[in-house]
């Protein structure tokens, strides 16, 4: 069978770019739209191998608790490819791959997911599976018609579609114009531009032209360059806003002028915040993108690879939307291929959002999920030739850049400063107390690279041939969640005596001077404590720092069983915090309750104030309950507490009885904004009493949190997520 005859109907596409295709006529100041191509015949669904790739989707339907399922594929013997599953949040199933039985429990917030390829399809392939003993089948011909077709059985769903490739492609750059790439040559990477028309409704004015003047700037900086790099890259976030055309097609107005071929990756921007991928193979989200891309490079890729000299390159797309990953489960299984085919060339891997620890809060939830991370970075780890991965995103300061960069398993992970958005502050001055906006040279001789970054003001950083290796087992967090962590039936190292062993801390950005987060084992008052201290960074730059920050803290897992078990452990403020209990700081205790990989308990005893903002994204549904409650913040002595965790979280409708891993994690937090003085506290002596009781501060009974002491984001009009730029509102009256 012709594969993607539908292509000729469209004009010319991404098949233009395979090896061997002609070469490609077109205006470049064009911005036609664009729309995805939907499927029209059989074979139009083939991916390049001529295959027929579908997508299972398994949720619990209404069970907020983890629901056992088996699901069996029953593949006709001459068109078994492959089966691929993807739990994402979800624990590994129990698999028997010689009859493709799985085995796992699913909730229904995270879906588990699968992947099958056909060989030899055709529209009368029977596709026949078995959930829990239910047996379903259907055509790939019904498939194609209906785009998703769905099946519930005993509270579990089961919904299917096909998957496609169009977005995916290896480039041939000549076909873009990218020559002089032999053993020595350079590229441009730009992060995060960020610029648009700031006359458009809903733009931001001032903040999309200081943007659109550094990127000027970012601009000629690589026109300046000699020899010149034989192409730019922009690493995502190519426009500000939600990927509206207009911003669009004034970037490509900025970035034409760049005097080599121009790529494009996809970053969080590029896309409405609220963009949906589902049901079916859902792709409208992308049309502006696409349009941009088309007019600048002729391209039509969110995925794709190519070869400059002795080295492969590989562009990886991260618009940070909910679903995306889930719904794109093939990208990971094209990655591991395309890494195996080049897997005796250098590589370069670029991706919007880091993949590597930066160590302030946006950081954690601002992210691509662990799952994500781990499957990514377990692929680029396999042949040992990935030898870069730049990142952006983080909008972040040169000297931040240098500091968190590192190489995890032979790769150097280095996150770029961007070439037009402001950077966030990490309370530290610039290394030259200049702007950080600027460009990454990438400079090639060989199969030897260095990096180095020029600012607007053309100051330049090499970046060291050789970066600190980043410790795994220090930071578990970082690709482990929670549940996921070591465990035991008891608190171990409960008094600090051996420090922060079997705690588990996240990699926390650390200022060189005044450090806003502290963490220390220390001797107090005749405990062995740990200290944990914030407070709002003292270089400080309004209008980028998200609030609050809640990073600081330490976790460890407890197994649970039948019985009941309660929470001890003494507490003490610092002489400084006792009587500023005022402020928006605080300390907590944050109680995570886990049935397998389904997250069911959800609270916080705090010291202090409290806020709303501890969350995760990738572990929280949003049907638990967040309970709040209230601890003595008024004695400059140590108290006592005992917390029955249990029973202040039974009421709330759900089954807490079946939880097997209780998460204790100790912290202190800052809004980060203002004149709110500091808050330190120290904790010891946490372990597992012996006797259940009421929950108790030095034998005085727990109350719940009130409200007035709770901050959440917006709570005082016209507070915003961003630091410092409610107080220019209030100041100016103005919104921009």
């Amino acid at each position: 069978m012709k594969r993607r005859s539908f292509i000729t109907t469209i004009g010319t596409g991404a098949s233009v770019f395979l090896a061997g295709a002609g070469p490609l006529q077109m205006d470049p100041n064009s911005m036609e739209p664009y729309v995805y191509p939907s499927p029209g015949q059989f074979d139009d669904v083939f991916n390049q191998k001529g295959e027929f790739m579908l997508r299972l989707e398994v949720k619990a339907v209404d069970s907020l608790e983890p629901a056992r399922v088996v699901m069996e594929f029953h593949i006709p013997r001459g068109n078994i490819g492959k089966v691929r599953d993807f739990p994402f949040a979800n624990e590994r199933a129990i698999m028997n791959q010689e009859n493709s039985r799985f085995e796992l429990k699913v909730g229904k917030a995270f879906p588990y997911i699968f992947a099958v390829w056909l060989k030899e399809p055709r529209p009368s392939t029977l596709f026949s599976f078995s959930f829990n003993g239910n047996v379903e089948q259907f055509t790939l011909a019904q498939l194609l018609d209906e785009q998703e077709l769905s099946f519930q059985q005993q509270g579990i769903s089961v919904s299917c579609n096909y998957l496609l490739d169009k977005e995916i492609g290896k480039l041939n750059p000549e076909k873009i114009g990218i020559s002089g790439a032999t053993d020595s040559f350079s590229i441009a990477i730009l992060a995060d531009p960020q610029g648009g028309n700031p006359v458009t409704p809903k733009a931001h004015p001032t903040r999309m032209k200081i943007h659109n003047a550094f990127i000027e700037d970012s601009v000629n900086r690589i026109n300046d360059l000699n020899p010149r790099p034989v192409l730019s890259l922009v690493l995502g976030d190519i426009v500000d806003n939600q990927g509206e055309k207009y911003h669009f097609e004034a970037m490509h107005d900025y970035l034409k002028k760049i005097q080599t071929p121009i790529l494009y990756a996809v970053g969080n921007h590029e896309t409405r915040y609220q963009a949906t991928f589902k049901p079916g193979y859902h792709m409208a989200e992308f049309n502006h993108y696409f349009s941009a891309q088309k007019a600048m490079n002729g391209m039509e890729w969110l995925l794709y690879s190519f070869d400059l000299g002795d080295w492969h390159f590989i562009v990886w797309p991260d618009p940070l939307r909910a679903d995306f990953f889930e719904t794109h489960p093939h990208y990971f299984d094209w990655l591991e291929e395309d890494l195996h085919e080049n897997r005796d060339k250098p590589t370069v891997f670029l991706q919007h959002v880091p993949a590597h620890p930066i160590g302030i809060d946006p950081l954690i939830n601002y992210a691509e999920s662990v799952a994500v991370k781990r499957m990514v970075l377990d692929r680029l780890a396999t042949h040992g030739n990935v030898r870069f991965i730049f990142s952006g995103h983080v909008h972040i300061p040169i000297k931040a850049s240098f500091k968190t960069a590192v190489s995890y398993k032979g790769m150097k992970m280095i996150n770029l400063p961007a070439a037009g958005y402001r950077p966030r502050a990490f309370g530290e001055e610039e290394l030259h107390g200049g702007p950080s906006q600027g460009v990454l040279i990438f400079e090639i001789q060989g199969k030897e690279a260095k990096a180095y970054f020029k600012t607007v003001t053309e100051e330049v950083y090499p970046y060291p041939d050789e970066l600190p290796e980043f410790n795994e087992s220090a930071y578990p967090l970082w690709l482990n969640y929670k549940w996921q962590l070591d465990a035991d039936e008891e608190i171990k190292n409960g008094n600090f005596a051996q420090g922060l062993s079997h705690w588990h801390p996240r990699y926390v950005y650390r200022e060189d001077d005044h450090p806003s987060n502290r963490m220390e084992v220390k001797r107090f008052q005749g405990y062995q404590a740990l200290y944990l201290r914030s407070e709002k960074r003292k270089y400080h730059i309004p209008g980028q720092d998200r609030l609050p920050q809640t990073i600081n803290h330490v976790c460890q897992g407890l197994l649970l069983d039948a019985a009941p078990k309660m929470i001890a452990l003494d507490y003490c403020l610092d002489k400084q915090s006792v009587n500023l209990t005022n402020a928006w700081a605080g300390g907590y205790i944050w109680l995570e309750g886990f049935q397998g990989s389904v997250k069911l308990l959800n609270m916080a005893y705090w010291v202090g104030k409290g806020t709303s903002q501890l969350i995760d994204r990738f572990t929280d549904q949003k049907e638990i309950p967040f309970l709040h409650f209230q601890l003595d913040d008024q004695m400059e002595h140590w108290q006592q507490v005992q917390l029955n965790w249990f029973s202040d979280y039974q009421h709330q409708g759900l089954d807490i009885s079946q939880l097997d891993r209780l998460v204790i994690n100790l912290g202190t937090w800052h809004v980060n904004d203002g004149n709110s003085p500091g808050f330190g506290i120290y904790f010891s002596q946490v372990r597992v009493p012996k006797q259940v009781r009421e929950s108790t501060v030095n034998q005085r009974r727990i109350k719940p949190m009130p409200d007035e002491k709770m901050w959440w984001m917006n709570k005082y009009e016209p507070f915003v997520h961003i630091a410092g730029e409610h107080r220019y509102i209030m100041s100016t009256g103005k919104k921009h």
